[in-house]
Parts: structure tokens; C-alpha cells; sequence
């Protein structure tokens, strides 16, 4: 199986099917890293092509000194901090709409204990509505710690940033979701 880094080299040379692996291996990683973080499944299906549009373009300019994964969410998290400065001002896609798209696997796992998989929803409910409330850059980074797996220099590539500027931002947003997640606990 080629790795990555072959695979873009591939695609620079003009291999289609190369290409094509490459969405295949990470289209649905990308898709919901975009829709965790636009929170509007057009906009995510809408960003998800055109980043693998400036992936296929930008072929050719790809350097295999960093993780691959590295370099795709670099254009990513570009692509979703423009999203979010352009749509800043209007309300997203509500999280009912979310759980058809998938958010809400849990409740086939729990069909048999109903408190449960509530106290599951209730929790991924918090969660998804104090990440919506952080600033761009640190929902970026949560997303590619928690949501894809990222290492902290990994995150660092992909955002342009030092290691402990990464680190510095994903402090203060985990505990930016905490107290939001506390305070929705106190509200109810």
C-alpha cells in the first residue's frame, strides 16, 4: 500500500488514480473535521470538495517534510477559519440536523439503556454547543487534537503556529469548554 507522500507525488504526475485513493483515505476524516467545526452539513460537503480541489492543484507543490496529515489540515484549518470569519454573524445548522448526519451513533449502542444513551446525547449536546462558542483558531485545535488525533506538531504545522502556542490554545480552550459545559449543567 503506497503511503501518502507517494500517493501526492502520483497525483503531481498526473495518476487520477492516485488521486482518488487519497479522497477515498481521507475524505470522510476531512468531512467531519469540517462539519464539527462549520456545524452545517452543506458548508462541510462544500468545504470538503474544494479542499481536496486545492489538494489536486496544489500537488505538484507538496514537499513530504512534514506528515502528510500535517499539510491536508493546514489547508483545512485555513479553509475553516475563512468559513467562520465569513459566517460569524449568522446562526448555524441546528444539532437535530447534526444527528442525522451521524452525531448520534450512540443511541444504536444503547438502544437498551434509554438513560443512557440520553445522558449521552445530553453530554455530546454541551460539548457540541461550548465548541461552537470558542474562538476559530481554538476550535481548529481542539478538533485536530481531539476530533482527528493530531500530535501537538502536527497541530502546529497545520496551523501555522509553534508547538507552544498550540499548547498555550488548547489549554485555555479546554477549559473555556469545561466552564461552558459547567455552566450549562447550573442553568438547567
Amino acid at each position: 500500500m503506497l503511503d501518502d507522500a507517494e500517493l501526492m507525488q502520483r497525483t503531481a504526475a498526473g495518476d487520477g488514480e492516485a488521486f482518488r485513493v487519497l479522497v477515498e483515505r481521507h475524505g470522510t476524516a476531512v468531512h467531519s473535521f469540517f462539519l464539527r467545526l462549520v456545524r452545517n452539513v452543506d458548508d462541510a460537503e462544500d468545504l470538503t470538495q474544494e479542499l481536496f480541489l486545492a489538494l489536486f492543484r496544489s500537488a505538484g507543490r507538496y514537499r513530504p517534510d512534514a506528515p502528510f496529515t500535517a499539510y491536508l489540515y493546514r489547508i483545512a484549518s485555513n479553509m475553516a477559519a475563512s468559513h467562520m470569519r465569513r459566517r460569524s454573524a449568522r446562526r448555524t445548522q441546528s444539532l437535530d440536523e447534526l444527528a442525522e448526519a451521524g452525531f448520534e451513533s450512540a443511541t444504536a449502542r444503547h438502544e437498551d439503556h434509554p438513560e443512557r444513551t440520553f445522558e449521552e446525547r445530553e453530554m455530546r449536546r454541551r460539548y457540541e454547543n461550548a465548541l461552537a462558542r470558542l474562538p476559530g483558531d481554538w476550535r481548529i485545535a481542539l478538533e485536530l487534537r481531539v476530533g482527528r488525533e493530531l500530535s501537538y506538531g502536527e497541530i502546529a504545522a497545520a496551523m501555522g503556529k509553534s508547538v507552544s502556542a498550540v499548547e498555550s490554545i488548547l489549554v485555555r480552550a479546554r477549559e473555556r469548554v469545561a466552564a461552558e459545559m459547567g455552566d450549562v449543567g447550573r442553568r438547567e
